[in-house]
């Protein structure tokens, strides 16, 4: 069971703040048209047991007009898929991001391939990890994801994943999330080494993405640890439906359990300034802003970064894990 707490306060703040909701709402009409696409089997041709979820800013439900089609797909089939299927497949999706007029896949397609988790279960925590991408696509259907195909085996394939956090469990004693609090500590960590390895690069992707760190990711990252040091029994069942929820909807959750109406004013500004980075986002060229723009956005990263802080260090989150986050 969710931690008791006098209100949700802070939930209801974030279901009031008008410009969130709208992002929500677009973001909910372009997961229906994807849904539409992906439910029909002259346009897409779904292998068996594959689960295909869409992340990014669809699956934060911030997303804006003209927002970027991240899709992912996971896999439970015992038997592998095979390859002519695999190319039916993908092939298929090609034809989705076309259909509904998206760009095509980032990263030259990187990440647009079936992964198969009963395969990729024994790179958790081991060196071969992200070696095939298998950490990244693990932490985004964890923290930003919604399913476009059967929502019940995409839930399925979530509780599978989270079984890999719970292998070594003691029946006997209180259990603490730390190596799933250890993985998402490693992906925000991996985030800010990917931001500096693009800054050093030829590329002008490197501004965008020290804002999106600064803004999108970190809320990712922290608004689902802050309600799990919260939490006084941490299972699988509470894990997989805090995942179901979007980062700023885990964050209100987590100040909630908080149970302290003193953040309040700060999680408004919080929602302001986050709306100012989406809008800015989604108007501008982050190459290109003009001065009190960009000085805006620094202000405002720097606002959301110290009510993040304050949040996880409050006297409400135990010292041994305000200790964890640190060391």
């Amino acid at each position: 069971m969710m931690r008791l707490m006098r209100n949700s306060v802070y939930s209801v703040i974030l279901s009031q703040h008008q410009g969130i909701g709208r992002r929500q709402g677009l973001s909910t009409q372009k997961i229906d048209a994807l849904k539409r696409e992906f439910s029909n089997p002259a346009k897409f041709t779904n292998p068996s047991e594959t689960s295909v979820f869409v992340a990014g800013s669809l699956g934060r439900h911030d997303s804006g007009e003209n927002s970027d089609l991240d899709l992912f797909l996971t896999s439970s089939a015992e038997v592998p898929i095979s390859h002519l299927d695999n190319v039916k497949c993908l092939a298929s999706i090609l034809g989705v991001y076309e259909e509904l007029g998206y760009g095509q896949p980032s990263n030259d397609g990187e990440f647009l391939k079936i992964f198969n988790i009963p395969q990729h279960e024994s790179c958790v925590g081991s060196a071969r990890d992200d070696g095939v991408n298998w950490f990244t696509v693990r932490m985004l259907m964890l923290l930003e994801s919604k399913p476009l195909t059967d929502p019940q085996l995409y839930r399925r394939h979530k509780e599978e994943i989270l079984k890999f956090y719970f292998r070594d469990r003691d029946n006997g004693s209180q259990f603490k999330p730390l190596f799933l609090l250890n993985d998402l500590l490693r992906f925000w960590r991996t985030l800010c080494l990917n931001y500096e390895n693009a800054r050093s690069g030829p590329t002008r992707s490197w501004k965008k993405r020290n804002f999106n760190l600064k803004f999108s990711r970190m809320l990712t990252v922290f608004s689902t640890v802050l309600p799990m040091v919260l939490q006084s029994h941490v299972n699988q069942e509470w894990l997989l439906d805090l995942t179901e929820k979007t980062p700023l909807e885990r964050l209100a959750v987590g100040l909630d359990m908080l149970d302290d109406a003193q953040l309040s004013r700060g999680f408004t500004i919080f929602l302001d300034d986050y709306e100012f980075f989406l809008h800015t986002k989604e108007y501008q060229d982050f190459n290109l802003l003009d001065d009190p723009t960009r000085m805006a956005l620094n202000d405002k990263a720097g606002q959301v970064s110290s009510f993040l802080f304050s949040a996880l260090h409050h006297p409400s989150v135990s010292p041994e894990y305000r200790q964890y986050l640190v060391i």
